[in-house]
């Protein structure tokens, strides 16, 4: 009778714990250092996916990055990164995400993106319409009159409207957010720092 009452006991107390056990993955738990998207994406078969979704006019998102400049000279050679403009249904938002693809289908994303995010969020320079943007770039070898043409592109805006609808897709409410997989959603507050973001990263891309 004692035995049988200890056995039963320890079969609850199994079942109590696999609610828990079942949402958590290698030290990390749904719902608390990431979550699913809505609307989930389909990536290459057999690769791994890390998106940055940020915004320019963003403070947090530029104090990312050395962070995320350090996991990238660390992260996996199997894992394929790349930014994404959030696109929110706001005039700002679509503007800045017109510059990044702007500089993005120009070929010069690498040394553009540092260098435009220091000018506006360090230096505070008014670099906001097409004209100020054309002088700002054309130190990188662009000529003023090409880089207009690409802003206002078939190319860009169709960019664009790709990313608003990715936007909706991982139910971005907010920035910097980090996408992987095209599954798995976190961000800093969600990780609870910066340097612990990279780590839930790490975990999530395994998953």
């Amino acid at each position: 009778m004692t035995k049988g009452f200890v056995t039963y006991a320890f079969f609850l107390l199994t079942l109590a714990f696999q609610p828990v056990q079942a949402n958590t993955d290698m030290g990390i738990v749904e719902g608390v250092e990431y979550k699913k998207v809505p609307n989930p994406q389909s990536i290459a078969p057999h690769k791994k996916s890390v998106v940055e979704v940020f915004y320019y006019g963003c403070s947090h998102c530029y104090n990312l990055e050395p962070s995320l400049h350090k996991w990238l000279e660390t992260k996996p050679k199997d894992v394929h990164f790349e930014r994404m403009p959030a696109v929110l249904n706001n005039p700002n938002w679509v503007f800045m995400a017109r510059v990044y693809y702007t500089a993005k289908l120009l070929g010069i994303e690498t040394q553009f993106h540092n260098r435009y995010f220091d000018a506006i969020q360090r230096d505070r320079k008014p670099i906001f319409n097409v004209d100020a943007l054309a002088k700002f770039v054309e130190p990188m070898g662009v000529k003023p009159e090409d880089y207009k043409k690409m802003f206002n592109s078939f190319q860009v805006n169709s960019a664009i409207a790709k990313a608003k609808q990715k936007t909706q897709d991982y139910g971005i409410d907010g920035v910097p957010a980090v996408i992987v997989n095209g599954k798995y959603l976190t961000d800093v507050p969600m990780a609870s720092s910066r340097e612990g973001l990279w780590k839930v990263v790490n975990t999530l891309v395994n998953k």
